[in-house]
């Protein structure tokens, strides 16, 4: 039992390094989407690229704007977004890009 006790208090901890820094403050479950940079109008292709962390000890994934680009076949960037996903032991970062 003791064992258990101290798994879970673990993860607890090691759980509140994977909540993503947002600018509307640190929760526990979080779900937004920022604008980074917004053009006249948006695109009608939409990309996505995104990196996520396990744990507060394990980030992986490449969210770079020329990575949504290729998966979205965009030539010309319209906007970017960040979509932002936090949970208690996983979070996820998207950037999101509209374009022709």
């Amino acid at each position: 039992m003791k064992k258990l006790v101290l798994l879970v208090s673990a993860a607890a901890i090691l759980a509140a390094c994977a909540m993503p820094n947002l600018e509307t403050g640190a929760s526990m479950f979080s779900m937004t989407q920022q604008p980074m940079m917004v053009g006249a109008e948006r695109g009608t292709k939409i990309g996505r690229a995104c990196a996520r962390n396990y744990f507060g000890i394990y980030t992986e994934g490449d969210m770079s704007v020329a990575t949504a680009k290729l998966n979205g076949n965009i030539t010309k960037v319209a906007t970017v977004d960040k979509d932002v996903k936090g949970y208690l032991i996983y979070a996820e970062v998207c950037t999101v890009v509209t374009g022709y």
